[in-house]
């Protein structure tokens, strides 16, 4: 459903071995690579070359600012209206008092852990009427972009006449001088990414405000309506948006949170303009992508799609099965894993619906051919030969090489890593290293006690036992009789395990998981903090969790991490060479670097789809879809009793158009993830909607962009402004905007 929510999607996106690259997706035509353009919606390009590499398109599309008005160091612009949400979702400003539109999804944690079973914001909403009501959250941040300074130059100069190794180690140094020169002193957030894999380098500027309180969001019958039957679907009617706050001292600067805060004043907010867009009209989208991968080669797609996809869906499938059975179960337990449960069930269906798209496209094949025009192009002439002769056949021996390491990856970060108890329990082997390390040096290690302590309580509070011990017990089972013996983990070669056995209706790794559980400080709040008052090396060692959770770090350790860093060091080194050689080899096409959670813009128009034969999807849907999808008492499709009314009588007030409410829509621009929650912007610069999904025939959309099929949803700002003022009666934020007719 998402374009994401809080978990980090790109860990399952890459199982673990950040399989870089991109894939160009175009097909080559005979005859002459050279002169292969863009389509004039593919592309998620660097505000700041805007000007130089996409305005005029821009304009004759029907944008009618000029290019500093998106980008500007000089004077305030849209880049100052669009930020990053905790660094995996996209939000913007829409009002001279930082109020910020998001959405729902991207909120979700932060609804989640406000919620109680007294006050369930995730089923009721949660409207602020005042600024005193809104609500802070802890560790929440936004970043505003400064500037964006190309450093390409400043590295090759101090890397020049050095070897490789010793040119990577004089990059690194440089970088780290020039972020922290950008930093000031810690006044700014300075990062220098790579582009192009590593071709050129950008530095990239943020200011990060910390004070962001809640207010407002709809309850998850609009926020989430159709659930995840609808997930990655067309036509959607889901009211996927929730509301925040920035927050700054009286001097309008970041700070801690503190009741002394007073609402950001923002350098630009996006206007918000209710007359709609129509077919073909201009729509921008500017956020922050996550991730994509569009010059990947035609042997690591190949893999993906037989190995790492599958392996996924698999494993997830699993995860979401026990995790929905005990929250349907415990309206508590459906509160506490809600947020976490959402992530991955999108991430699931994400992969499931890439292999399928991979079936339909058949874009292996056209790697293939691609790769063929390229070797044919290296082959011609003596130098490229040297330079770019041998880079395909380094990606083939890398995957052949690195395969059953590849796999064990996605197992271990799937599966083996997946229960609480080994997430929690990291911390306390780490204490056991210390204890190693200095066993009669008490000081060396209190630290670490005392982060324990502090931590327990909130760890427990989220922390559900029945459903971690079943996660344990189906996780061992996958990494125990799928991966070979080479790989298995000493925990099943130990006497707990030997001595499980299956019984009744209870499997052996059932039984093994309840007498892990049965005596494990790591799954009980009152033995962890028996533990953590009088802690001893002695009873880290007997702890059954605790080795369980050492078996697994021991894993990583002596069979992945060394054949994960030399598969990524080949990888990242074929893939700048092999880009580098196809922008020589294509000098008159426009190329745009793959996302990697920088702002990007990306420019399209309102525009249906035809998505098999005889389908034809329109670009807009209305409120009558949800009278025609409403099933009542349905978690997916349940619609709340108010709403409901308003649609019957037809009471939209002045967002209605033809006597209907227009809901979502469809562009064709180009995003991914981490650009949930990111503006849709008509040709005067106005906020006309927020985009938060994909289409399901796109699920290829990182790997190839396919201007058939690729579309964005994103919710009508004119739904959104209807449930804040008709549904909610939140006229206080209503007043806020600056509402254009």
């Amino acid at each position: 459903m998402k374009f994401f929510a809080k978990t980090d999607f790109n860990m399952f996106k890459k199982p673990f071995l950040m399989l870089v690259g991109l894939l160009f997706g175009l097909r080559l035509m005979a005859g002459n690579p050279t002169s292969m353009p863009v389509p004039p919606n593919e592309g998620m390009w660097l505000p700041h070359l805007i000007k130089t590499l996409n305005f005029s398109e821009m304009q004759q599309m029907g944008f009618k600012l000029s290019a500093e008005d998106i980008y500007s160091v000089n004077k305030s612009s849209l880049k100052d209206a669009v930020v990053q949400l905790g660094g995996f979702c996209t939000a913007e400003v829409v009002s001279p008092e930082g109020l910020l539109f998001t959405n729902h999804h991207c909120g979700y944690d932060a609804i989640a852990t406000h919620s109680s079973v007294e006050h369930d914001y995730l089923t009721d909403g949660f409207w602020a009427m005042s600024k005193s009501e809104e609500l802070p959250n802890e560790g929440l941040t936004v970043s505003f972009l400064q500037r964006i300074e190309d450093v390409t130059a400043r590295l090759a100069t101090v890397a020049a006449g050095a070897s490789a190794e010793e040119a990577e180690v004089k990059i690194g140094e440089e970088i780290e001088k020039i972020e922290m020169e950008a930093s000031e002193d810690g006044k700014y957030r300075a990062e220098v990414k790579p582009m192009f894999n590593g071709n050129e380098h950008l530095l990239f500027v943020y200011e990060v405000f910390r004070d962001i309180r809640l207010v407002g969001a709809p309850p998850s019958s609009i926020g989430k309506f159709g659930g995840d039957t609808d997930n990655w679907m067309w036509p959607r009617q889901t009211g996927d948006f929730s509301i925040m706050r920035v927050y700054a001292d009286k001097d309008n600067n970041p700070a801690d949170y503190s009741v002394d805060n007073v609402p950001y004043k923002p350098k630009h907010f996006l206007p918000v303009s209710i007359k709609g867009l129509k077919e073909g009209e201009f729509a921008m989208t500017m956020g922050y992508p996550g991730s994509t991968d569009r010059y990947l080669s035609s042997y690591a797609i190949d893999f993906q799609y037989k190995n790492s996809n599958p392996l996924i869906v698999k494993i997830l499938g699993e995860r979401l099965r026990i995790m929905k059975a005990d929250m349907d179960a415990d309206p508590k337990v459906r509160i506490m894993l809600a947020s976490n449960y959402v992530s991955l069930a999108n991430t699931y269906k994400y992969f499931l619906g890439q292999n399928r798209g991979l079936d339909r496209r058949g874009l292996i094949e056209e790697r293939q051919a691609m790769e063929a025009e390229f070797t044919k192009w290296a082959n011609a002439d003596p130098t490229r030969k040297g330079k770019y002769g041998k880079v395909l056949e380094d990606f083939k021996k890398n995957y052949e090489q690195s395969a059953g390491v590849l796999n064990l990856a996605s197992y271990m970060n799937m599966a083996g890593f997946a229960p609480g108890l080994v997430t929690y329990g990291i911390g306390y082997w780490r204490l056991g290293m210390a204890m190693a390390k200095s066993p009669d040096d008490a000081s060396a290690w209190a630290g670490q006690i005392q982060s324990l302590k502090d931590g327990l309580d909130a760890h427990f509070k989220e922390y559900n036992l029945h459903t971690d011990q079943n996660i344990f017990a189906r996780m061992s089972e996958l990494m125990h009789t799928d991966l070979p013996e080479m790989y298995h983990l000493d925990a099943f070669k130990g006497k707990l395990f030997s001595k499980s056995k299956a019984k009744g209706e209870m499997s052996r790794y059932q039984a093994y998981a309840a007498n892990v559980f049965k005596s494990s400080m790591l799954v009980d709040a009152a033995r962890a903090k028996a533990f953590l008052d009088k802690p001893s090396k002695k009873a880290l060692d007997a702890d059954p969790g605790v080795e369980f959770v050492t078996s697994v770090i021991t894993l990583y350790r002596s069979q992945l991490a060394a054949g994960q860093g030399m598969f990524e060091a080949v990888n990242a080194a074929s893939m700048k060479t092999y880009e580098a050689g196809m922008h020589e080899m294509m000098p008159n096409k426009k190329f745009y670097p793959d996302a990697n959670f920088t702002m990007r813009v990306s420019y399209g128009k309102m525009i249906p789809y035809d998505p098999r034969d005889g389908v034809s999807y329109k670009a807009q849907t209305f409120a009558k879809g949800i009278l025609e999808k409403e099933v009542k008492g349905d978690e997916e499709f349940d619609v709340p009793a108010k709403l409901h009314d308003l649609f019957v009588k037809k009471d939209f007030g002045r967002y209605g158009q033809n006597g209907d409410l227009p809901l979502c829509f469809l562009t064709d621009n180009d995003i991914t993830g981490g650009n949930s929650g990111s503006p849709v912007i008509n040709g005067n610069g106005e906020l006309i909607g927020i985009a938060f999904d994909g289409n399901w025939e796109s699920m290829t959309g990182d790997l190839v962009f396919d201007p058939g099929v690729q579309r964005t949803i994103s919710v009508d700002i004119r739904y959104v402004l209807f449930v804040i003022e008709k549904y909610a009666g939140a006229t206080n934020l209503i007043k806020e905007l600056t509402i254009v007719q």
